[in-house]
């Protein structure tokens, strides 16, 4: 009594009911994955926001005053800057991996 028209037709003769058509169970992320998921994605952000607005009062305080021998505080601002585009990349980088992880822990 081979009957291969209904899934598991292979357990006839088994009394065991065809078992339902469900979708895989989703993974679970951890509290872990969360947590490095916006400690990644916020991180750039932060140190973005603060070299732009370190480079700006630096650049604000060399010009404020040129009698007072302040340029170096320009050359600092300037120092900053050069360091957020030479490590742009690296938190491009980051920001994209933390977008991904905090996508996927909330679906």
């Amino acid at each position: 009594m081979a009957v291969r028209g209904y899934p598991g037709w292979y357990k006839c003769g088994m009394n065991y009911p065809p078992q339902p058509n469900l979708p895989p169970a989703r993974p679970v992320q951890s509290r872990k994955y969360r947590v490095w998921a916006h400690v990644l994605l916020w991180t750039p952000i932060a140190l973005t926001v603060t070299g732009v607005v370190l480079g700006l009062g630096l650049f604000a305080a060399a010009d404020a005053d040129p009698a007072y021998g302040s340029s170096a505080l320009g050359y600092i601002g300037m120092f900053v800057w050069g360091a957020l585009v030479v490590l742009s990349p690296l938190l491009l980088g980051s920001f994209v991996a933390g977008l991904v992880m905090w996508s996927r822990a909330r679906r």
